[in-house]
């Protein structure tokens, strides 16, 4: 596999949270049957990746619309994923979408909750969107990174589903000890390619 697949699954796996969306899943799920918990990960699923492919698409020419540039939005989003590795760092993003999860547990319909807050914003949320949007315009140029993108959301979308599905499983198996250094690991590198980010957005602004 390519450095372009790794690189934005990297990216993609942590703006997603895949490996922190279990807990939150059983959380929005409680009391669902196991057919139930299947059917709201497999609507969260594709709902989530329907939208960050139409974002990937279609995000560059919104912006370009309202009159922001791409090496605006390179710096800016490297600046809102830079923050997002800081709370993971810090544990404030598990805290903070445990909280947002809660508040709707007893306000939506296992349906409902499959979309929101499920697929929007937990899964497709302002991370996953502008970090999808960024990998995406990046690897504009060449076909075969640009594939490797798609392949390494694909990728992701799929342990994400996983994860969701065996989260109950995982739950008891997996040490919160181990979760959280994973965590944190992953936390430094997107605080790195956040950093990349922001450095290629102003290069390419100031024509440095």
């Amino acid at each position: 596999m390519s450095s372009a697949f790794f690189n934005s699954f990297a990216v993609l796996f942590v703006a997603i949270d895949a490996a922190g969306i279990g807990p939150l899943f059983l959380l929005l799920t409680e009391g669902a049957t196991r057919e139930q918990r299947f059917k709201i990960a497999i609507k969260a699923s594709l709902i989530s990746f329907i939208v960050l492919i139409i974002f990937a698409y279609g995000g560059k020419f919104f912006f370009n619309w309202i009159g922001v540039s791409i090496d605006s939005l390179k710096i800016a989003g490297g600046i809102i994923l830079f923050i997002i590795s800081i709370e993971m760092l810090l544990d404030k993003r598990r805290l903070r979408r445990e909280e947002s999860a809660n508040k709707v547990l007893h306000e939506k319909t296992l349906e409902e909750i499959a979309i929101f807050p499920l697929a929007i914003p937990l899964i497709a949320g302002p991370a996953a969107l502008t970090s999808v949007l960024l990998l995406v315009n990046a690897s504009s140029k060449h076909p075969e990174k640009l594939i490797m993108v798609y392949v390494a959301l694909t990728a992701v979308m799929i342990v994400t589903f996983f994860h969701m599905i065996f989260s109950a499983i995982l739950a008891n198996y997996t040490s919160k000890n181990i979760l959280n250094v994973f965590s944190r690991v992953i936390a430094l590198i997107l605080a790195s390619l956040a950093i990349q980010f922001i450095v290629d957005g102003i290069k390419s602004s100031f024509g440095f």
